[in-house]
This record gives C-alpha cells, structure tokens and sequence, in this order.
C-alpha cells in the first residue's frame, strides 16, 4: 500500500513536470509570434525607396525632354535668323530707304552678276538673269512704266512683302511673282514663277539688285 502511495506521487510529479514544459513551449511560441511583424514593417520603407527612385528617374526624363525642346526652339531661332541670308548663300541687305530710287542709268545698263545669277545674252525689252545651280529665271524689263507707283501696287496685294526701292507679291491668280520697283523717272518691273522660287528670296533678288545699282 505504501508502495503504490509513493508511485502515485511519482507519477503526480511527473504530470506536473511534463506541464510546466508544455506550457514553457507554449510561452516560447507566443513569444516568437512577434517576429514577422518586424519584415512586415520594412515593406512600406522599400515600397517608399522604390517610389522615391522612380519619381526620380521621372524627374531626370522631364529634364532632358526640356533640355531638347529648348534646342530644338534654339535650333528654329537660329534657322530664323539664317533665312535672312539669300538662297545662294549671299546676305540679304534688305529693302532700300523709305523715299529711295533706282538711278535710270543703271535700267538700261543692268549688272552682269546678282549674287548667283548671271545676265544671260540675249537682246529685248527683257533681261533675263539665270541661277548658276538651280532652274530659276529672273525678268527684268527695261521698259519703265509711267504709272504710279501705288495704283501698281494693288495688283500684287497677295503675300505682298517689302524689296528694293518697293515692293513684291503675288497676283489674284496666283501665276506670277511680280516686283514693282521705284526709279528716278518711273516703275520698273521683275517677274518671275512661282514654281521656281519663293516671294521671300524673290525680294532677296530685288534687295540685292538695289543695293548693287545704288540704290538711293
């Protein structure tokens, strides 16, 4: 009997042990459980690296796009700026004084050489000057009218731009380049296509011719 008493509290001592570490485990465990919180705590910090690194990269592609549009609007200042320079490559000396004429001397005598046309030969009322490089030809009648100025004018109101001693345009229909150039004794006439050359270098001409017959 007493034999059986001590292998009850043996056996009770035991339980209680085996308790004590069961529950040593289980406290282990909970304190464990924690732990993930800490990674899930790093995710929004590599979440915020990440986005920071891309609004930078962003703001890196911003500036190079600006840095193009800005040489880009340089590049088309410059451009401006050379289509005063004659198609040839001569400068443009732009138009003659407000109350300038061509001297009559020089509608009868015209020059030989404008830049990158040449007089052709050839014997009228009309002198022809033709392109070195390209198909362009130039009239220039010797005729001098004695219409006013201004009432001539108004036939070349289209795309209508200051050159010489007057002005070039267009007429209604569109099929002829003429300029109207003021001289001591009258109007002189140039005309050319245009299929061949534009208004703008068109006046580049009759700049040119001005400046080189003395205009005054």
């Amino acid at each position: 009997m007493r034999k059986t008493a001590v292998l009850l509290s043996t056996l009770a001592l035991s339980t209680l042990a085996l308790a004590a570490c069961g529950g040593g485990a289980e406290d282990a465990d909970e304190g464990a459980a924690p732990a993930p919180a800490a990674t899930s705590e790093e995710a929004p910090e590599e979440e915020a690296s990440e986005q920071d690194a891309a609004a930078e990269e962003a703001a890196e592609e911003d500036a190079a796009e600006a840095e193009e549009r800005a040489s880009a609007a340089a590049e088309e200042e410059s451009a401006g700026e050379e289509s005063a320079v004659a198609m040839d490559g001569a400068e443009d000396p732009g138009p003659a004084g407000e109350d300038a004429a061509i001297p009559a001397d020089a509608v009868a005598e015209p020059p030989q050489e404008i830049g990158e046309y040449t007089l052709m030969d050839g014997s009228g009322p009309a002198h022809m000057y033709s392109h070195s490089q390209e198909s362009i030809l130039i009239s220039l009648d010797s005729t001098v009218l004695s219409s006013d100025y201004e009432s001539l004018v108004g036939e070349i109101e289209t795309d209508n731009v200051a050159a010489g001693t007057g002005s070039c345009g267009t007429n209604e229909a569109g099929s002829s380049i003429t300029c109207y150039q003021r001289t001591e004794d009258g109007v002189l006439t140039l005309t050319a296509v245009p299929e061949e050359i534009s208004v703008e270098d068109m006046a580049v001409f009759v700049n040119q011719y001005a400046e080189q017959v003395g205009a005054a």
